[in-house]
């Protein structure tokens, strides 16, 4: 029954004007307009030997068992696969002996990686299943872990962290696809599982190169609190022991007074020094070194011996500080006055009173 192409109405298949509207009815274009068009997409796959339809990925009909073989992979995929390699055939490789050029190259992306990471983003892949897995595959396949890795990363290019991030954000957008197309369908499980084990993977990296941080400076202040422990601990029998050290030397240069042993008395006195951190402790044993030394030259000079004494403090004549190692005419002075006081002063010292000690014995001999 044709309808009226102005008001609708529904008239007499004889009719040539609209009872409603008068308007000159065509029968060809009202027929046309009543039919129903048909559009069929995509291809049906059957079986070459019963002729079931075939669902994708099939390795045997489900009605036969006939055993089906040269499958061919997605062409949009395959064709968008081989575009990557040839644009990766066409990279130059630049070695450059120069150390900042090198760190320069490292932060800039290369004109390769840019063409690809451009392919990718701009990759539409198509609503088939085998497309989404055949790219899921390749995607995950194609991802570099260490970018997730903070250790590794430090060392890896820009360009590397940028076609990573545009392989891992398609495979996220075709994750999403996938998900609300065929989220009942059995291939959904598949696209699923690559997808989680692309995360998985992520986090393995991500806790592995957070372990190696760990592992290469998360010692030192496990270290710091180690040597706090220690010197809590063994920080008083230490101090004791320094205390135990200097009370020794003290008795020493007391003991070598007692003898007479003037030269060895200050070379003893000479060598009282705090050792520790405590600068009121420093500078309370200073002042015992300096009042050591100066009781000795006292007692040497009442008994007749003349004790030369050098400080390490003083100024030599030639206007140098024997303490200043800033230099190196002051480290040679400092060095030569140290030698002589150690070694050459005491066998003068010795000669000194083998001859005074001669002297007196000459002069009692002539007075008797």
């Amino acid at each position: 029954m044709p309808f009226c192409t102005n008001c609708g109405k529904e008239m007499p298949a004889d009719a040539k004007f609209c009872s409603n509207c008068g308007t000159p009815i065509n029968h060809a274009d009202t027929y046309k307009a009543a039919k129903r068009e048909a559009i069929y997409e995509g291809e049906v796959h059957k079986c070459p030997n019963c002729g079931e339809i075939l669902k994708s990925f099939e390795l045997n009909c489900p009605a036969c068992g006939y055993e089906l073989r040269g499958n061919k992979a997605s062409s949009a995929v395959k064709e968008f696969a081989s575009k990557l390699e040839a644009i990766e055939s066409n990279r130059e490789c630049k070695k450059s002996s120069r150390f900042f050029t090198s760190v320069d190259a490292q932060q800039r992306i290369s004109k390769t990686d840019e063409q690809k990471i451009s392919l990718i983003k701009s990759f539409s892949v198509p609503n088939s299943k085998e497309d989404m897995i055949e790219f899921m595959i390749l995607a995950t396949s194609s991802m570099n872990m260490h970018t997730y890795d903070s250790f590794a990363a430090t060392s890896m290019s820009k360009s590397e962290k940028e076609l990573n991030a545009a392989w891992f954000a398609k495979v996220q957008q075709v994750y999403e696809k996938a998900k609300r197309s065929y989220f009942a369908d059995s291939t959904f499980t598949e696209i699923q599982a690559l997808y989680d084990k692309c995360n998985e993977r992520i986090k393995y990296a991500k806790k592995k190169g957070t372990a190696k941080w760990v592992l290469t400076i998360g010692w030192m202040p496990i270290l710091l609190v180690v040597l706090l422990i220690v010197v809590v601990i063994f920080g008083p029998k230490w101090e004791a022991e320094e205390l135990e050290r200097l009370d020794s030397i003290v008795f020493d240069v007391q003991q070598a007074l007692d003898s007479g042993e003037y030269s060895y008395a200050l070379r003893i006195a000479e060598t009282i020094d705090y050792q520790r951190s405590d600068a009121e402790m420093e500078r309370k044993w200073d002042l015992q070194r300096e009042y050591w030394i100066e009781k000795v030259l006292e007692e040497a000079a009442a008994n007749g011996e003349d004790l030369t004494y050098m400080p390490s403090s003083n100024i030599d004549d030639m206007g140098v500080t024997a303490d200043d190692d800033t230099n190196d005419v002051g480290g040679f002075i400092s060095g030569f006055v140290h030698s002589f006081n150690t070694v050459a002063q005491p066998s003068f010292d010795k000669a000194k009173n083998s001859i005074d000690e001669f002297n007196r014995s000459v002069n009692e001999a002539f007075k008797q």
